[in-house]
């Protein structure tokens, strides 16, 4: 089980249903993120995404359980 402020790259699976907030490029990259990225939910088995529209690995961080 993933507690909350643990944090996940695009790729991996989620360990845990949840909102995850997005909290930086993996990679450095500075692609403008929309309102709508910045939280997802994700369920249990889901992988981490992209950033749509720039296709580079992201950082997630979960914020609460869903």
């Amino acid at each position: 089980m993933a507690t909350t402020g643990q944090e996940f790259t695009t790729g991996q699976v989620c360990p845990q249903s949840g909102v995850y907030a997005y909290v930086g490029h993996s990679s450095g990259y500075g692609c403008s993120v929309t309102p709508a990225q910045r939280e997802i939910p994700l369920s249990k088995g889901e992988t981490f995404p992209p950033i749509s529209g720039c296709g580079h690995a992201a950082r997630w961080r979960l914020v609460r359980y869903a």
